[in-house]
């Protein structure tokens, strides 16, 4: 299975049918303890997250696409470059969805990020509070590689180190 049809898989078992309500968002206490309060110290880049071996880790890059309904999120590496980063596409209207870069370059430079509650479930939220696209985080948790070799860091925290700033006239998604 390709990380393409991973993401499309969990993308429609988060959202469902389109005119479905959204989950029940967890409490802000299950998210709060998310948030950690200061940087969880050296990092792994996320290409070499992905070769690494499964086990505790702590993985830097930027958040990519977010899981509607869900604590869980893409995380890109810091080598691609989002669209409108000082280069390519400087005038794109959407940089967060990296549309300067092609696809396999971008799904090969990334791995998902979800926060699981105690019994091991997904956890609902409508967002994720202190985070936004493009936010530059350090994520702590444990890393996974299913049977597909696909990453997944299961996380227990992570830390905002940086929010870039959008040109002029640019509003982020809501």
């Amino acid at each position: 299975m390709t990380r393409s049809l991973l993401c499309l898989a969990l993308l429609i078992a988060a959202c469902g049918k389109e005119d479905a309500a959204p989950p029940e968002a967890t409490s802000n206490a299950a998210l709060d303890r998310l948030s950690l309060g200061s940087d969880p110290g050296e990092a792994l880049p996320v290409l070499d997250a992905r070769d690494a071996e499964d086990g505790e880790v702590v993985v830097q890059g930027r958040i990519g696409q977010v899981v509607k309904g869900f604590a869980s999120f893409q995380l890109v590496d810091e080598s691609l470059d989002y669209c409108g980063a000082g280069g390519a596409m400087d005038d794109c209207a959407t940089p967060w969805d990296y549309c300067c870069i092609p696809g396999d370059e971008k799904n090969a430079a990334t791995l998902l990020v979800e926060a699981r509650d105690d019994d091991g479930r997904p956890v609902k939220t409508a967002a994720l509070p202190g985070l936004r696209l493009l936010d530059l985080v350090a994520v702590k948790g444990r890393l996974v590689h299913d049977e597909h070799g696909n990453a997944t860091v299961i996380a227990s925290g992570w830390f905002r180190k940086e929010r870039p700033k959008l040109r002029e006239g640019l509003r982020w998604p809501e």
